[in-house]
C-alpha cells in the first residue's frame, strides 16, 4: 500500500457534512516483529510540514520517523530517538504555536506538561497544564491517556475518569477542555462523556486510551475505548465518534452506531491501542493509524493498523 501524507487541512475536502456518522474500514495492517526497535508506543503524532511522524513510549524514548510509504517500512529503524525520562501515554503537536503537549503517567501521578519547540529531553525543564479534577490513585494505571487538538483547543482525557468518577456503576466521565489563546492554553469548560463499563470482567472501569479531533472541525471527536481480558489475554476496542453539545455542556457519543469496531473482522485480532493519528494515501483517502502498546512483553504486539475513512 503505497501512502502519502499531506497537509491535514487538505482533508477537509471530502469529510462528511455535519449531523453524518463517520465510518470507517480495515484498510490494511502490520504486526511488527519484537525483534524490532518499536516498543511501548502510547501516542503518536504525524507533522505533514515536515513529513515526520513522531511515536512517544510509555517509558521515555521518543521515535521520529520519515520515509514511511509502505507499511513494511514501520518495521526500521527510527531516524533517531530521543530519551524523554517520562512515562509518556499521548502527545500532540500544534503548528500554530509551535508547542508539543504530552500526557504522563507513573507510580506517583499523571499530569499534562507542555514544552514549545521540541520535546523535553531528559533533565529539561518543561510547564504543566493544572487538571480540574484529581486522577485514580498512583499504582491504578487509570490516569490521563489521552488528548486531542483542534484549531481552537486542546482536549484532555482520563482514560476511566476521574478519582471520584472511577468507579464500576458510574458511566459518566468528564473531558476537560482548554482554549488555546496567546500561544498558552487555559481550562476553558468540562464536558460528560458516557464510557462504557463492565465490557472485560478484569478491566471493569473500561478505558479511553485515545481522543483525536476530527480534522478541521472544532466540537467533532474520535474516542477509542479499549479493555483487557485476562483470561482470553483479547482486547476488546471500538472507535466512537462524539460531538460537542456546547449548551448542554457534554459530548454526544454514538454510541449504537460505533465508526469502527475492531473486535469484528475474520483474521484480525487487536492489541492493546493507545495511539491514533492522522495520515492521508496517494489518492486522497483520509488514514487514520492506530497504533498498539505491546507493553514490552512476550504475549503483545506492536501493530500498526490503516482506517479508511468512507466518502
Amino acid at each position: 500500500m503505497k501512502l502519502a501524507f499531506l497537509p491535514l487541512l487538505y482533508l477537509l475536502t471530502a469529510l462528511p457534512g455535519h449531523g453524518q456518522s463517520l465510518s470507517f474500514t480495515l484498510r490494511d495492517y502490520i504486526t511488527l516483529p519484537r525483534s524490532r526497535h518499536l516498543h511501548g508506543i502510547s501516542g503518536a503524532e504525524y507533522i505533514p510540514a515536515r513529513q515526520e511522524w513522531q511515536l512517544a513510549g510509555d517509558r521515555g524514548p521518543l521515535h521520529i520517523l520519515s520515509d514511511l510509504n509502505e507499511l513494511t517500512d514501520w518495521a526500521c529503524e527510527s531516524d533517531s530517538v530521543v530519551e524523554t525520562g517520562l512515562y509518556l501515554e499521548a502527545m500532540r503537536y500544534d503548528a500554530s504555536s509551535d508547542t508539543y503537549y504530552f500526557a504522563v503517567e507513573n507510580d506517583q501521578e499523571s499530569y499534562v506538561g507542555f514544552r514549545r519547540h521540541a520535546m523535553p529531553q531528559a533533565g529539561e525543564s518543561f510547564s504543566r497544564l493544572p487538571l480540574p479534577r484529581s486522577m485514580p490513585a498512583p499504582g491504578t494505571n487509570k490516569g490521563i491517556e489521552a488528548l486531542a487538538l483542534t484549531a481552537g483547543y486542546l482536549w484532555v482525557a482520563p482514560e476511566a475518569g476521574s478519582a471520584e468518577e472511577a468507579t464500576t456503576d458510574n458511566t459518566l466521565v468528564h473531558f476537560y477542555r482548554y482554549k488555546k489563546e496567546n500561544n498558552t492554553v487555559a481550562l476553558d469548560a468540562e464536558f460528560t462523556y458516557e464510557i462504557d463499563r463492565n465490557v472485560c470482567p478484569h478491566e471493569a472501569l473500561g478505558g479511553i486510551s485515545e481522543i483525536i479531533a476530527v480534522p478541521g472541525e472544532e466540537n467533532h471527536l474520535l474516542v477509542l475505548e479499549r479493555c483487557y481480558e485476562n483470561t482470553t489475554r483479547s482486547v476488546t476496542a471500538k472507535l466512537y465518534e462524539a460531538r460537542v453539545d456546547e449548551a448542554n455542556r457534554r459530548l454526544i457519543k454514538y454510541r449504537d452506531k460505533p465508526a469502527f469496531d475492531f473486535t469484528n473482522h475474520n483474521g484480525f485480532r487487536p492489541d492493546n491501542l493507545e495511539a491514533m493519528t492522522w495520515g492521508e494515501d496517494q489518492d486522497g483517502k483520509k488514514i487514520l493509524f492506530v497504533l498498539s502498546d505491546d507493553n514490552t512483553g512476550k504475549s503483545q504486539w506492536t501493530q500498526v493498523i490503516c482506517l479508511a475513512l468512507q466518502p
